[in-house]
């Protein structure tokens, strides 16, 4: 899972150096799972220990170098390849991940200009990026940690978020500039075909996820500080969910979707919070949880929740620092233990296993 306009000049600013220390609360972890971090200060992706009882990092490895500010991180289904999009060199960059949680640097591909977002399809055979600079959309066959050219086709204005259907062939594209989401099946060649013309949306959409069962869409709409959803229909178009849009915090950025399918969970970025809801498992209708926003550390800019279903973590690029969240019965978003735990400088994306 992806960063968002409202940050792109922050982001792309000042680099400073990296904290290379453990981030650890728990020195020998018991229940291990792998988080990757990268970071745009020092421009590395760094790999960490999951402690899944109190969700505490150990820095596991060596951190390996990315491009020129890294903005967005995908994992491939099998785990064991990982691929980051660098915004300011046109680059997206390919990494071993060994049985450890290590990284070791794979290929690097130029992509179109400024490349914002990334994602996979569910069977591993495809990476999409959202090409902002070029108000296209390109497609790459993977194969290990190989990308290989397979089309661009053309989108909206200012693409920076997409997400990929994880039950059907079905690719959405927030289109920033002018309001609109693109809409689009893929073949098995990896050929995009436009679903319908560009639907409107809200305000300087940023970022799209569907859900788990591959039913609804949400879009975050950093402009007017809401999310809006959508059914998906057995073809892939899009109809209102009743209730959308669903009001937010402010600068609605990035998003994620509980392993089991039932949260949905926003970042606030210029409120410094996220946002939990409740997902209504037969409408799609969000519902606020209790209570209803959690705390972060200054501009958050990314979330991803554990493929365990406990823990969430949350980059936030203006503190250099990573909040630990932890999944309450009800869905809603509790501290886990230490409130935000140190990371290198400038923290941009996350993913985990």
């Amino acid at each position: 899972m992806k960063f968002r306009a409202w940050v792109s000049a922050l982001a792309l600013a000042g680099i400073a150096s990296f904290l290379g220390c453990s981030t650890s609360t728990s020195s020998t972890p018991s229940s291990n799972g792998s988080l990757f971090v990268t970071t745009q200060g020092d421009e590395m992706v760094s790999s960490y220990q999951v402690d899944l009882a109190n969700g505490g990092l150990t820095a596991s490895g060596t951190s390996v170098a990315t491009g020129v500010a890294p903005t967005s991180i995908v994992l491939a289904p099998s785990g064991n390849a990982l691929f980051v999009a660098d915004s300011s060199d046109n680059t997206i960059r390919s990494y071993t991940v060994n049985s450890d949680g290590t990284l070791a640097a794979g290929s690097t591909i130029t992509t179109g200009p400024t490349p914002r977002s990334i994602g996979v399809d569910s069977a591993g055979m495809f990476l999409f990026v959202a090409e902002e600079g070029s108000n296209t959309v390109s497609v790459f066959s993977i194969s290990g940690t190989t990308l290989t050219f397979v089309n661009t086709v053309a989108v909206g204005a200012s693409p920076v978020g997409l997400a990929v259907s994880p039950t059907a062939s079905f690719l959405y594209v927030t289109n920033s500039a002018d309001n609109t989401i693109s809409q689009f099946s893929f073949d098995s060649a990896g050929g995009l075909t436009a679903l319908n013309p560009a639907l409107s949306t809200g305000t300087a959409p940023v970022a799209a996820i569907v859900s788990v069962d591959g039913k609804f869409l949400y879009i975050a709409n950093s402009g007017s500080n809401n999310v809006n959803g959508y059914q998906i229909a057995a073809d892939g178009t899009l109809t209102d969910i009743a209730g959308s849009p669903f009001s937010s915090g402010l600068g609605p950025s990035a998003m994620a979707v509980s392993p089991g399918g039932l949260y949905l969970y926003v970042v606030d970025q210029r409120s410094d919070q996220v946002s939990s809801f409740q997902i209504g498992t037969v409408t799609g209708t969000l519902t606020a949880a209790v209570p209803a926003t959690t705390s972060t550390g200054v501009t958050p800019t990314w979330i991803a929740v554990h493929p365990a279903g406990t823990w969430v973590y949350v980059a936030n690029l203006g503190s250099s620092s990573i909040s630990r969240l932890q999944i309450k019965t009800n869905g809603a978003l509790g501290v886990g233990g230490t409130e935000v735990i140190t990371a290198g400088t400038q923290p941009s994306a996350i993913a985990l296993k």
